[in-house]
């Protein structure tokens, strides 16, 4: 009896180390990035550039597709080359219906704007409070010395429940109830254990 207990204790820590795995992994396809992923690059001019948003809500986590929450957002675009960096950068926030291609004319749904000027670190950081949900895109434009300019746009969300989002939620639930099942499981086996002693006392 006492094995067959160790294993339920067993499959159960195994079950829980599962959850929690799946679900970081889900957190991950949720939003949550590092910088080197692929996903947060987009192409500009002659080179690349990095998008980042922090959200200080809690722990602090960075997103780039796929903003958890609405409210402050700190926004990062890191320039990739030296040739990038000398060049002035702006941006323009917009709101859509979801399609990236409608944000070209859509003066009338800007949230946030900030003019093109030169960041000597090749950084540009802003914060904006975005306060509905839904989708959003980010125009962002470089300009040489020369005159020179070149546009590109990267899409995101901001506080909008998707497929991986749920999953997480789910699997992270998955894992409370595993938690759970080994304290069940473990005091179980220790109350038996410490009655089987006591029985075996002499008189």
């Amino acid at each position: 009896m006492r094995g067959l207990s160790k294993r339920r204790i067993w499959a159960a820590a195994l079950a829980l180390i599962g959850a929690l795995g799946f679900a970081s992994t889900g957190a991950l396809a949720h939003g949550g990035v590092k910088l080197e992923q692929d996903e947060c690059v987009f192409k500009i001019g002659p080179s690349n550039m990095h998008f980042i948003a922090y959200q200080r809500t809690g722990e602090e986590e960075e997103f780039c597709e796929a903003v958890a929450k609405t409210g402050p957002t700190v926004i990062a675009l890191e320039a990739v080359s030296d040739e990038l960096r000398d060049m002035a950068m702006g941006v323009r926030i917009v709101k859509t219906e979801g399609d990236a291609t409608a944000a070209s004319n859509a003066d009338a749904t800007t949230v946030f704007k900030l003019e093109p000027k030169i960041y000597r670190n090749g950084i540009m950081t802003f914060e904006h409070n975005f306060k509905d949900a839904g989708h959003y895109v980010a125009i962002v434009t470089v300009r040489d010395d020369l005159g020179n300019e070149f546009v590109s746009q990267f899409p995101f969300s901001v506080g909008l429940y998707t497929f991986w989002g749920l999953i997480e939620y789910i699997l992270y639930g998955v894992g409370f109830v595993s938690l759970v099942a080994v304290m069940v499981v473990a005091l179980r086996a220790k109350s038996k254990k410490y009655k089987e002693e006591a029985a075996s006392q002499p008189a």
